[in-house]
Parts: structure tokens; sequence; C-alpha cells
């Protein structure tokens, strides 16, 4: 029904969890990541609990393998599930039971599991590994890679619907919550590309958001640098343009921030209503410019 990839970057320490399915809000179940813990994705016959259980076990410093055979052990249906873990020192562990949907299987490799079930080839497992292996880049974008190589090499048999990507750093000082990407297509006739396209929407969120707290924290240069290269981002919009305007007013450019802003919002009196209200918010000092 799905194939996904659980991998931990063994230069950054990161870790994370990409999915492709033909089932809806893929994301809700199978991948769960914890920062300086784990990663686990949990499918076929989907068991979510294998994925908080299995992180709890982790966070005590159990072995993978050993975590994965003692949940498979008190599993009545086991031989329909199909798991995989890595853990942050990046031991791995796999399980595709032998009830799993042809084709089924999994492939490890270092730090890295990738699996598959019901998809239309035997070995897209393989490929998703090969993928992820002679990737480069982050994590993400290698997780990504995989995903769209097991897609191309046969996919899910009922088509594929949902995907997401879930990562995070492996600092195990950060909140269990915290994320470095998730990202989620819940019902799309193309999940792949939506992925994608999101994907490069986050990148350009993190320019923006960048350039944002660098205005509250006086840094001028760089939040306008930022948010100039939100701007220019192939998904740069509306609001990228006005949060650059507010950059310009905030390093004290009043006649740029005026330009900038009609630019980006085109006098649209919403847009100039927050930035009004930004100023008497207390809000980077600003004024209304003159109209």
């Amino acid at each position: 029904m799905t194939l996904s990839i659980v991998a931990r970057d063994v230069r950054t320490g990161q870790m994370g969890v990409a999915v492709l399915t033909g089932y809806l809000a893929v994301g809700q179940k199978v991948p769960w990541v914890e920062p300086g813990v784990g990663a686990v994705a949990t499918q076929a016959i989907t068991e979510a609990s294998y994925g908080p259980e299995t992180l709890d076990l982790l966070r005590l410093g159990t072995d993978p393998r050993g975590v994965l055979s003692d949940l498979l052990d008190a599993d009545p249906l086991r031989e329909s599930r199909q798991v995989g873990v890595v853990d942050q020192a990046g031991r791995t562990a796999a399980h595709t039971g032998g009830e799993c949907i042809t084709a089924a299987g999994h492939a490890v490799g270092e730090g890295v599991v990738a699996m598959a079930n019901m998809v239309g080839a035997d070995g897209a497992w393989n490929t998703m590994l090969d993928a992820y292996e002679m990737a480069d880049g982050a994590l993400t974008d290698r997780l990504h890679d995989a995903v769209i190589a097991g897609h191309r090499a046969g996919g899910d048999l009922r088509g594929s619907t949902s995907a997401a990507i879930l990562t995070v750093s492996g600092d195990p000082g950060e909140p269990p919550w915290s994320r470095l990407v998730d990202l989620r297509v819940d019902d799309h006739p193309d999940p792949v590309d939506e992925l994608s396209r999101l994907l490069r929407l986050h990148g350009m969120y993190a320019l923006m958001g960048e350039g944002i707290n660098a205005i509250y924290a006086g840094r001028h240069d760089q939040a306008r640098s930022a948010l100039h290269a939100a701007v220019e981002h192939e998904l740069g919009d509306v609001q990228a343009g006005f949060w650059r305007a507010v950059a310009a007013f905030s390093a004290g450019d009043t006649d740029a921030a005026e330009s900038l802003l009609v630019e980006a919002t085109g006098g649209d009196p919403a847009w100039r209503l927050l930035w009004e209200r930004l100023g008497s918010a207390g809000r980077g000092g600003l004024e209304p410019p003159t109209s």
C-alpha cells in the first residue's frame, strides 16, 4: 500500500521519514520522528502505536533490533506489518511480514531503511535505497529523491494520493515537538509533484521567516537580503513583498518602503491596514507611509 524511507544523515545527525501511498493522509500514522532519538515508519496493515512505542524505547538507549523484536513478538498481526527504524546512532532495524501484499520488501543501508508493499515492481525498495545513497544535499532532499525514485520504479498499484516528509535535528537537546520540515499532502491527484512544490515553498518561507526574525532583532542588512531572496524565489508571493517593505522601513529607508509596499500589494487596502496595525502594535516602530 505504501513506500517509505527512514534515514539518519551521517553528516548532520538529522533524521527523517518520507512516505508515499494510495490512501488518505499518510502523514497521520506512518512517520514518527523525535530529535536526538530516532525515526520510525510503520505501514502495510499499519499499527500506529509502533511509532511512539519504538521512540519511547529508543529514548532509553535500547537497540532498534531489540525494540522491534519485542514489539513484533507481542503482535498477533506481525506478519501483516512493515516497519523500519533508525536511531540517533545510525543503528537500523526492519521487518516485512510474510503476509504483506506483494511486491513487498525492504533494503537496509548505513543509517537508512527503504520499504515498500503493494507496489508495481519487485525491488522498488532497492531503487529507493540507491537513489538516497547517490543523492547529494540536505537530508530532506535525499529523502524526497528516494520517494520519487520509488514512485517511478513502480509505485503504489492503486496509484498515489498522499505523501509526507518529516525531518528533525539530531540534537537531543531539542524539544520532542521540534521539526525541521513537516509537510503533508493528504489527498491529491499527483502527490509527488505536490510534495515537490511544497518543499520549494518551504524554502521560500524559510527565507521569509529568517528575514522577519532579523527585522525584530535589528539586523537590517540580513533582513533585507533574506526578504529580497524570498521575493525573487520562484514561489515568492505578496506576503514576502510586504515584509520586504517592512524591512526597508525598519532600516530607515522610508521611500523604498513605500515603493516596495505598493509594488508588492498593488495598493490592496487589506495590506495597507496590516501595515498600519503593525505600527500601532509597536512592531518595528512602523508608521503608515503616505499614499
